[in-house]
């Protein structure tokens, strides 16, 4: 599979979250571009085409944001490996739609740092996810009944609420003294035709 190598400039503080929450997560940020943005591209391609003048005042208001701002964001030049398919793809949907491919990247970016309508910032769910695994289930754990309910509703209706596990996740790893003599007594007692 041939790649090639693509550079966009980008906001340098979104820069920097991105790479942080990625070293976070112990994946390459460039690794992570190169497997997703492909599925971006489907949602641009389901894009209407910006006419020339949209294309323009696009670039006007953000080159005029730019400029009212009292520190202009810093830019820095970002390195992302593609398949050469993907990157020929995207050159080509964003010459279509009439989009700077650096501001669909930066978008892109901007989701994965902080989410949009209907959807948590994958970025930053993985990182908590990652730090501890377990949390989903701790929450659970914590919200749900020690053991099952039905609860009535005013109007009749019946909620079942089912109970989360309490004990500890690893308590088959934990061998008391009972637990070692009941094996032992299971291997002894074993007849040579269970061997």
């Amino acid at each position: 599979m041939s790649t090639t190598r693509i550079t966009a400039v980008i906001w340098e503080s979104l820069a920097k979250r991105f790479t942080e929450l990625t070293r976070q997560v112990g994946v390459s940020g460039t690794a992570l571009l190169s497997r997703t943005l492909a599925a971006e591209m489907d949602y641009l391609a389901a894009l209407p085409s910006n006419d020339e003048s949209a294309e323009k005042r696009a670039r006007v208001i953000e080159e005029l944001g730019n400029a009212l701002s009292e520190t202009p964001p810093k830019t820095v030049r970002f390195n992302i490996t593609l398949n050469r398919k993907d990157a020929e793809r995207m050159n080509q949907l964003c010459r279509e739609k009439r989009i700077p491919r650096d501001m669909f990247i930066r978008s892109y970016i901007v989701f994965l740092l902080n989410g949009d309508d209907g959807c948590e910032a994958p970025l930053v769910k993985i990182s908590t996810i990652l730090a501890n695994p377990r949390h989903e289930y701790e929450e659970k754990r914590s919200l749900s009944p020690k053991e099952d309910q039905t609860l009535y509703a005013p109007d009749g209706e019946v909620i079942e609420r089912k109970a989360v596990c309490q004990h500890n996740p690893y308590n088959h790893l934990h061998f008391d003294d009972d637990m070692l003599n009941a094996l032992e007594r299971f291997m002894q007692n074993r007849t040579p035709e269970s061997k």
